[in-house]
């Protein structure tokens, strides 16, 4: 299977915000992720049980399988990134549409417990995702730039006309 690499992001693209694992502790953090998001340029489009929750979990499995699902389905979303990681990623792993994933790639961001999804996407539908930090952290200006630079929200220099590195 090839592998399917998603288009590059740029500001005033819609962000769909799920919560595929555990839910935050408390539900401002997921207004500060969302705060997070839209303060790098972005529109944000919160998952239909976004400040679910069941336990510890953010929501019912079946709930955030069909928000990912559903982020991956609407054409007006760009990306999609994680709240948060924790536990209860792999749960949903099979309700998730993988045919879909690979017909409309996009990227997915994320940590942790996310990394269930990283791979069950890329074994199943080939779609190159991005192990980044989750939305509800702040970011220190490292995470930030690179995150800036993978997703290509910057552009790296070109290299010098002779071929040398510019110092």
């Amino acid at each position: 299977m090839p592998l399917l690499r998603p288009r590059r992001l740029a500001p005033g693209q819609t962000i769909g915000m799920v919560a595929p694992s555990a839910a935050p502790n408390e539900p401002e953090r997921i207004r500060f992720a969302i705060d997070t998001v839209e303060s790098l340029g972005f529109k944000v489009k919160p998952g239909a049980h976004l400040f679910d929750r069941d336990g510890y979990l953010a929501g019912g499995d079946t709930a955030r399988a069909a928000d990912l699902n559903a982020m991956f389905a609407d054409d007006g979303v760009d990306a999609i990134w994680c709240v948060r990681g924790g536990y209860g990623a792999s749960r949903i792993l099979p309700a998730l549409d993988y045919a879909l994933m690979q017909r409309k790639p996009k990227a997915l961001i994320g940590y942790s417990d996310i990394t269930a999804l990283h791979m069950a996407i890329h074994r199943h539908a080939g779609l190159v995702t991005f192990h980044g930090p989750v939305a509800f952290r702040a970011f220190t200006p490292y995470s930030l730039g690179e995150l800036k630079r993978v997703l290509g929200l910057t552009r790296v220099p070109a290299p010098a006309p002779d071929n040398k590195a510019q110092v």
